[in-house]
């Protein structure tokens, strides 16, 4: 959707966009340690993964208009990948609340985190992956 300062925001529609944002942030660490094998300078990249009701449109001015999303669930989204360390996907329980029974994935339930703008702490998951 949009750069964010050093973030990259994506948007995952439909009825396997939790398991799409999980594969996509899976298959981004892959590069990244890829990457990081051939050059010196190592990068680190933390994903964040959050679900839920959000607003979603063009917005702005005739000047300059921006179709985007907006609102809570986008806000925690961005709280998370900014807690992520680097190589790490944290994914918020809401999200794996879209998953279906059937996932696959390595979940690894971690403390919960306070972040700013919620008055209760966040119970995130880290997904696991190799490389």
């Amino acid at each position: 959707d949009k750069f964010v300062g050093d973030e990259l925001m994506a948007v995952f529609k439909g009825d396997r966009m939790v398991e799409d944002a999980i594969e996509c942030g899976r298959a981004i660490q892959g590069k990244v340690a890829e990457l990081n094998r051939r050059y010196e300078a190592p990068l680190g990249v933390g994903i964040g993964i959050n679900a839920g009701s959000m607003v979603m449109g063009a917005v702005g001015s005739r000047d300059r208009m921006d179709y985007t999303v907006l609102g809570d669930n986008v806000n925690l989204g961005a709280r998370l990948c900014s807690a992520a360390k680097a190589g790490q996907i944290l994914v918020t329980r809401r999200a794996l609340d879209f998953l279906g029974k059937d996932h696959r994935f390595d979940l690894k339930q971690l403390d919960p985190i306070s972040v700013k703008g919620k008055k209760r702490p966040i119970p995130i998951y880290e997904v696991g992956y190799e490389v």
